[in-house]
């Protein structure tokens, strides 16, 4: 698996990665692997051809990474839009391990989406980070109507299969977060 992510990236290839987020289910990505080391990869997403917000998930949670005919299609289709000049990774994430992660984006000040895609767990939370232990990730979750919640919400790591990062819809609303009066 490690010789694909690293011939994907090196070539920047437009993909399709599957992943095992549980037991029977199975979720995909679509679009550039920016970086990876030995446990992690971040994955620049891309959407009616427009590449997004950023995802990083665990390199053991990738069963099929497709790069076919399709694919390629897609990629001429973004050459010739003139829109893989915008396919870079901005911001340097330490991908040792969840710990090193969510340091370095706490360290570039960047909101997250925490998500456990795990249909029997299916928890999304999305807001600023607090504290980062061995273990876990505080996260000081707001709603859909921008509001953060009394208190940081504890994520442990074993529970997460993605984080998003650099995305329009996190950047543009942590514009608009608001405290709960109490």
């Amino acid at each position: 698996m490690q010789n694909k992510i690293k011939k994907c990236c090196e070539k920047q290839n437009f993909v399709k990665i599957s992943r095992k987020v549980a037991k029977h289910c199975h979720n995909t990505s679509n679009g550039y692997i920016v970086d990876f080391l030995d446990k992690f990869i971040i994955m620049q997403d891309c959407y009616d051809f427009k590449p997004t917000g950023f995802n990083i998930f665990p390199i053991k949670d990738i069963k099929k990474i497709r790069h076919n005919k399709y694919d390629k299609c897609y990629e001429k289709i973004m050459l010739s839009e003139n829109e893989t000049e915008n396919i870079a990774l901005k911001t340097k994430v330490d991908l040792t391990n969840f710990k090193s992660i969510f340091q370095s984006l706490k360290e570039w000040k960047k909101n997250v989406i925490v998500e456990c895609e795990n249909p029997k767990l299916g928890t999304f939370h999305i807001g600023v980070i607090k504290k980062i232990t061995d273990k876990s990730v505080l996260i000081h979750h707001f709603d859909a109507t921008g509001l953060l919640d009394k208190k940081p919400t504890k994520i442990h790591y074993k529970n997460i299969t993605r984080i998003t990062f650099d995305d329009r819809y996190i950047d543009i609303f942590s514009k608009y977060l608001r405290k709960r009066k109490t």
